[in-house]
């Protein structure tokens, strides 16, 4: 018998049966003294833990859990009835347990991602980079485009627009409650130019966005944004500039 599997000869059992043995025969002072210590053990005796966990469970097993509990009641709303078994039932969806429906779920994940052709993958994060680069460059043109006309006396552009921070979808939404509530502060309304003429520009593609700011800068400014150059007039950009796309450079 293994260190685990001994039985403990001071268990509540073994007590007993002393008791009950010694009972039987005429009893001398010294037996009784002993019969009443060991009387006091076995009352004062204290199970395993483990014993008495067991002993807990086997009685919490056999009351019926009320529905005024608020776990019995959480289960309820999802649709749990009174002495139905937690888990899966015969048709595998039903119960707490949602294993296969999970396992389906990732098979359709994984046949799209498997489904995609790689090319075309490739492809739309080319695309994908190359509106990014657009974005940052045109905010670069129109920042320098408000700051070189602030620089020559310009007071407005209606250019500047792309020099406006676009709003997140959260921001949008907190501009929306501001409007409802009369406290909206656009920052397009700093510039003097009916809404529909800006909400035109503010649609244009970012490439004809990019054009548009990239020849103004040249035509007003002798800069030229591919060179990053401010030149001195006319003349000495057309002599010494490459050209008016990027490819020129």
């Amino acid at each position: 018998m293994s260190d685990s599997e001994e039985e403990d000869y001071m268990s509540e059992k073994y007590l007993i049966q002393a008791e009950q043995q010694e009972k039987k025969q005429p009893q001398t002072y010294s037996e009784r003294r002993k019969q009443a210590t060991r009387e006091h053990e076995r009352k004062a005796y204290i199970a395993p833990r483990a014993q008495m966990e067991q002993k807990a469970r086997e009685e919490g097993l056999k009351q019926s859990v009320s529905e005024d509990n608020k776990g019995m009641q959480m289960l309820m709303k999802m649709g749990f009835k009174k002495g139905m078994a937690l888990g899966k039932s015969g048709d595998g969806r039903s119960g707490i347990g949602t294993k296969r429906a999970l396992e389906e779920e990732a098979k359709k994940q994984e046949t799209k991602r498997q489904n995609v052709d790689p090319e075309e993958y490739r492809e739309l994060m080319a695309q994908r980079a190359k509106e990014a680069q657009r974005m940052r460059r045109s905010r670069a043109a129109a920042s320098l485009v408000e700051k070189l006309d602030k620089d020559k006396g310009i007071e407005m552009n209606i250019l500047w627009i792309f020099n406006i921070p676009e709003k997140t979808e959260d921001e949008e939404q907190e501009q929306e409650k501001d409007e409802l509530s009369g406290q909206d502060e656009k920052a397009e309304e700093s510039l003097p130019y009916p809404e529909e003429e800006m909400e035109v520009l503010k649609a244009l593609p970012l490439e004809e966005r990019l054009e548009r700011l990239v020849t103004y800068l040249r035509n007003e400014h002798n800069y030229c944004f591919w060179c990053a150059v401010k030149y001195n007039d006319q003349q000495d950009l057309d002599e010494n500039c490459p050209g008016l796309e990027e490819d020129d450079h």
